[in-house]
């Protein structure tokens, strides 16, 4: 019998159309044992009663790791836009990570021999404890019966959920950064000739986009940007639950908008009160001339930039006559809406689906409120006072927003800061325009209604 080693048995290059080596035994001196070929590879006679691929896992902790390599793509972004969450590093870093599962839901994972010593019955244990792969994915199984031969490789297929970058994922994804990422974990075990050792790779399922997605009473789903409107590029980046624990919360209050306005400067909170800058009970609405042919402060006004008192006996407005139209016409946004491209101002509607669908004006006390819709409630006074909201099936908030006070439309006066959150919708209502409101006592109006000269906040939703 020809006795050969891995080396000089490769050299015979055998392949499949090598038919005339069908049978061809020889002594293989690297594992010192009989091997033959198949017609397709080597079978190595002392592997003959294979273990079994149905390996325990509290047994995978206890094998020793492995001189293989194992390799494929290991993070899953189900979206990549302009923000980010925790671990999750820039957008520019994960722009390859991004995985359109609806496309592809396929991935190869390659384990290469390793360049010194036996390998032999490759196998492999995969752990998928929340269930991304696909149900008729094999968990366990043979990648290779006898040895393999070094420096060479073998590939193993995962199949994945094709809906894992939708809302209504099961499991769900939406909202989870690399640390609360859901891991599929790979186990390539192989046999040295003496002992199973294995080579491990972990992979990510996360959502690091900029996108909170909530459910609603109707059993969908809303998305919400990361932050509110004018937000420090510091908290951009941040999940939910790091925005509430973040020290410096004047980062995240962002602008106070004037219902109807676009973003001219009067949204700053630097910005001065017109027709004069103090805090004072006065009326500076314009009308006429000073208004644009978008319904907007004329920029030859100087009114322009400025935050309008709208104090009257009549109405409180920051321009004259009201237009019930400025921010949504007909089901779309307006040039005025201030979100950027793809984002509008939410509808008063919208903010009622997200709590419980009530039409009527309503607050719940406590703190803490299970909606109806789905969402968790939760106030927070911590570093940043605000509420957290978590859909349920997830352990992790998809949406925060913070307690950033307002502005005060008749005086210009800055009132409530960290005690009293207020966010407009882009719907009126007589002569007001409806908001959510919440305080710190723990009381959520989804359908309040205010003058249309105050300064509130902007948090957009997707188009």
């Amino acid at each position: 019998m020809p006795m050969l080693s891995n080396d000089e048995r490769d050299a015979l290059k055998l392949t499949s159309d090598s038919t005339e080596a069908n049978g061809l035994f020889i002594y293989n001196t690297d594992i010192d044992c009989v091997e033959f070929w198949s017609g397709s590879n080597w079978i190595d006679l002392c592997a003959s009663a294979l273990p079994s691929a149905n390996i325990n896992p509290a047994t995978l902790a206890t094998l020793t790791p492995g001189s293989g390599t194992l390799k494929g793509r290991t993070n899953f972004d189900i979206g990549v836009t302009e923000g980010g969450a925790s671990g999750c590093g820039t957008v520019a870093d994960r722009a390859a990570d991004k995985a359109d599962f609806g496309a592809v839901s396929a991935y190869n994972y390659t384990f290469t021999a390793s360049a010194t010593g036996t390998v032999r019955n490759v196998r492999y244990v995969i752990q998928d404890s929340e269930g991304v792969l696909q149900s008729s994915q094999s968990l366990s199984g043979t990648l290779v019966v006898g040895t393999l031969a070094n420096n060479t490789s073998t590939q193993l297929t995962l199949n994945f959920k094709p809906d894992l970058n939708l809302p209504s994922s099961q499991p769900l994804i939406v909202g989870r950064d690399r640390i609360s990422a859901a891991h599929v974990i790979i186990n390539v075990i192989y046999n040295n000739g003496l002992t199973d050792l294995k080579v491990v790779e972990t992979l990510n399922i996360q959502d690091c986009s900029c996108g909170n997605s909530v459910k609603t009473v109707g059993g969908g789903w809303l998305t919400f940007m990361c932050y509110n409107l004018g937000a420090a590029d510091t908290v951009k980046f941040m999940s939910p639950a790091q925005q509430a624990a973040y020290t410096n919360p004047a980062d995240e209050y962002g602008d106070l908008y004037q219902w109807g306005r676009k973003a001219d400067g009067h949204q700053l909170r630097t910005a001065q009160a017109y027709p004069t800058n103090n805090t004072a009970y006065e009326n500076g609405i314009v009308s006429g001339s000073n208004l644009d042919g978008n319904g907007q402060v004329a920029s030859t006004s100087a009114a322009y930039g400025k935050f309008i008192k709208g104090f009257d006996n009549n109405a409180i407005d920051w321009r004259s006559p009201q237009v019930d139209t400025l921010w949504y016409n007909n089901g779309k946004k307006t040039v005025n809406d201030p979100c950027p491209t793809g984002w509008r101002v939410i509808t008063e509607a919208e903010w009622q689906s997200i709590l419980n669908g009530d039409p009527t004006q309503f607050s719940v006390s406590g703190g803490s409120y299970n909606s109806v819709s789905g969402n968790r409630w939760q106030w927070v006074f911590s570093s940043t006072p605000g509420y957290l909201v978590t859909p349920s099936g997830s352990s992790s908030p998809t949406l925060f927003l913070p307690a950033a006070g307002i502005r005060n439309g008749g005086s210009s006066e800055f009132q409530n800061i960290n005690s009293l959150g207020q966010y407009w919708s882009s719907s009126t209502g007589g002569i007001f325009a409806y908001l959510l409101t919440f305080n710190s006592v723990g009381n959520v109006y989804p359908r309040d209604n205010s003058f249309r000269a105050s300064g509130y906040s902007v948090r957009c939703v997707v188009e």
